[in-house]
């Protein structure tokens, strides 16, 4: 197999169990990517004030609630929040309103969906050691 195969194919397959709802105002993106719980993660895009050409990308607050039902309220967690704020600021975005925020024009789009499901995955990861700390005292 040549290298543009396995680049084609690899493609696909990082996508192939994807599903993309239009919204209306953007998109519902279902990955076959998972919480630490097995549960898909969601992104969700949409346009900003009606324009083409601007996009907001995030995780919808989704965060904040899986690790709220797991017993991390980051409205009281300061170690918790400065982690879920270094990781959005390494994918270069904000945690605004409890969502992981990024904005994106149309040729960044992909890139960006990209980055905002690493963060989402990575924060819920680094987060998921308090989780098993807890089950593990009882």
């Amino acid at each position: 197999m040549d290298s543009k195969t396995l680049e084609k194919e690899l493609s696909e397959e990082l996508i192939e169990h994807w599903d993309i709802t239009p919204t209306g105002n953007g998109y519902l993106i279902a990955t076959d990517w998972q919480w630490p719980n097995h549960e898909r993660i969601e992104i969700f895009v949409r346009t900003v004030g009606g324009r083409d050409d601007l996009f907001l990308v995030t995780d919808g607050g989704e965060l904040f609630n899986f690790l709220f039902s797991q017993g991390i309220d980051l409205t009281r967690d300061e170690h918790g929040l400065k982690v879920i704020e270094g990781v959005a600021d390494h994918y270069g975005m904000k945690l605004n309103d409890w969502q992981l925020t990024k904005g994106s024009n149309p040729e960044a789009l992909a890139r960006s969906i990209r980055e905002v499901l690493e963060a989402v995955k990575d924060a819920s990861l680094l987060l998921w050691y308090k989780l098993d700390q807890r089950s593990s005292l009882h």
